[in-house]
């Protein structure tokens, strides 16, 4: 059991940290024993706990009475411990003492993390504030060059490890479904259907352009592609027919995304409105007039009752819907009429957010988001491959958006070749794999299309996907499985010689994959195995399907440790 003593104003980005590492925990009550203590609060005594981690960037208790010295810096630096690396955001301590160093600033010797052990109890105090961190991160996300660092989960990894490091045992429900290593959401937004919506207007100009004087040919092997260029202007040359409504429209692919992603759930989000980039928000600043989409979705209900039908879900890509709710109402209503769903998501169009959009989407009827990611940048802006719940709304879930074809290959944002570009996006597969969570991918409907061209790209990351053991799921199962998650409360956990038993409750949807609860024994309770890869820490996961008491064998053995949560 963890127990949580931290300033009152954290409490809501405490609770919100405890559902993204899903452990029994609880604020501090000092009539209650627990293994791990964790304080922010500098006026803190030091209490009893086989384990102690004190986070603050200000002097402490401990810090006077065990003679740490505190040196002030700045955020937004790097720091490592072990072999992970993470940027810090809010105030930073230098720590100055005699006491083990075990975190660092990276290629510094700068000290910023230090162990002192007393007798039983080990106590670990760290220069930053952990939950001044992860509201950061959730709030106001983290700049594009540490976008490529999942910072939320290193922050959750480092918790974990230093809890097993000190000989405690941790269950907790990992963010991924039961026989999967995580998820993956193929999202696509809907700025276009067809070429011929737009006669001869700034996207056709800047098509015939690129058609012309095109960034690139090259794929990922770096070798140009010929077919491409004869693509193109095979293209261009049809496009009086296209507008004769001779031959086939080829900015049209949304049946190609169908047949290439039959069994993966994916999710489309349509523009409301026609001929509408939105009206100037409350600080008077006016979208411009080229954010209009030039397609009416009333136009096209065919084309979404046969997405639906084939397994598909759709969102809608908002307008005004950020700042108004008034016209959030009015955007939901339009696709509420045209598929009969109440329940509907939203990606904001180029984008668009503040800090008061999660109150506004929520009053609207949104059940999910999924804006928060980079247009310049693909990775993570608020540090997490989980869904969270925004700051300021009572249940409104983020679904974080990481890879997005625009931002990987306009050459006014990072402008990759194939081969940069597919690096990048193994190294996020990577991570999640690592860590659990969403991987979420962006591709524009236009895209498979000339002179674009980003087809065979999208195909070969495809591949890499299904090479994994993966959930594909649609943007709002995903967000329904972690609102599953994030239902279940422990309410026991008992270790008693090799077993242990958990008390929990919570939803169980059987729509949707299962919950596995994870028990990570330390080092020093193993017993019987050998393998040196296997003696830091062994993981046994045990599915659960709504039991409200589950009992399993452990690969340890224990005098008898009870631990209530």
């Amino acid at each position: 059991m963890i127990g949580v003593i931290s300033k009152d104003s954290q409490k809501p980005t405490v609770e919100e940290f405890f559902q993204l590492f899903k452990v029994p925990w609880e604020f501090y009550d000092k009539e209650r024993t627990y293994d791990v203590i964790i304080i922010t609060d500098d006026k803190v005594a030091i209490p009893s706990a086989k384990l102690i981690v004190i986070f603050n960037a200000e002097t402490t208790y401990f810090d006077i009475s065990h003679g740490v010295y505190i040196y002030p810096s700045d955020g937004a630096i790097l720091l490592e411990n072990s072999n992970l690396c993470f940027p810090v955001y809010q105030n930073l301590a230098i720590l100055q003492s005699s006491y083990v160093t075990f975190v660092k600033v990276k290629n510094k010797e700068e000290i910023v993390g230090i162990e002192y052990i007393d007798s039983d109890q080990r106590i670990l105090r760290i220069g930053y504030d952990l939950f001044d961190e992860i509201e950061f991160l959730l709030t106001k996300g983290q700049s594009v060059a540490f976008a490529y660092i999942p910072t939320v989960e290193i922050h959750i990894a480092l918790l974990r490890n230093w809890i097993l490091e000190s000989g405690i045992a941790v269950v907790e429900i990992p963010p991924l479904p039961r026989g999967f290593d995580f998820t993956v959401c193929l999202t696509h937004d809907v700025d276009f259907i067809g070429i011929r919506d737009h006669k001869l207007d700034r996207s056709v100009l800047g098509f015939i352009f690129r058609v012309l004087f095109p960034p690139s040919l090259r794929n990922s092997q770096s070798k140009i592609l010929w077919k491409r260029m004869f693509k193109n202007i095979k293209a261009l040359m049809s496009l009086p027919a296209v507008y004769a409504g001779i031959s086939r429209d080829f900015w049209f692919d949304i049946d190609r995304y169908m047949e290439m992603e039959k069994d993966m759930h994916s999710t489309f989000f349509f523009i409301p409105f026609k001929n509408n980039p939105g009206i100037s928000d409350n600080a008077g600043n006016r979208p411009p007039l080229y954010r209009a989409a030039r397609y009416s979705i009333e136009d096209h209900k065919t084309l979404i009752e046969t997405i639906v039908n084939n397994g598909h879900e759709i969102g809608i890509h908002g307008i005004d819907a950020w700042y108004s709710t008034e016209r959030g109402l009015q955007e939901i209503q339009v696709l509420r009429k045209m598929t009969g769903a109440d329940a509907l998501g939203i990606r904001m169009h180029w984008l668009y957010f503040s800090g008061d959009s999660p109150k506004i989407l929520e009053e609207a009827g949104f059940i999910y988001d999924s804006t928060l990611g980079y247009n310049e940048a693909v990775g993570y802006l608020s540090g997490a491959t989980q869904v969270f719940n925004l700051s300021g709304s009572s249940g409104l879930l983020e679904l974080p958006l990481h890879i997005m074809d625009t931002a990987l290959f306009y050459r006014e944002r990072m402008g990759v070749s194939e081969e940069e570009a597919l690096r990048m996006c193994k190294s996020l597969v990577d991570n999640a794999k690592a860590f659990g969570g969403v991987l979420t991918i962006n591709w524009h409907t236009r895209s498979l299309s000339p002179e674009r061209n980003w087809d065979d790209f999208y195909m070969e990351l495809l591949r890499l996907l299904e090479a994994e053991n993966v959930w594909f799921a649609s943007a709002g199962q995903a967000v329904e499985w972690f609102r599953k998650r994030r239902s279940v409360h422990f309410e026991g956990v008992t270790f008693l010689h090799d077993r242990v038993q958990i008390k929990l409750h919570g939803i169980d949807d059987d729509t949707l994959p299962a919950i596995t609860i994870r028990v990570c024994l330390p080092e020093d309770r193993l017993h019987g195995i050998t393998d040196s890869a296997e003696l830091h820490a062994c993981c046994v996961n045990i599915p659960w399907s709504g039991e409200a008491c589950i009992e399993h064998t452990l690969p340890y053995s224990n005098a008898g440790v009870t631990i209530r949560a």
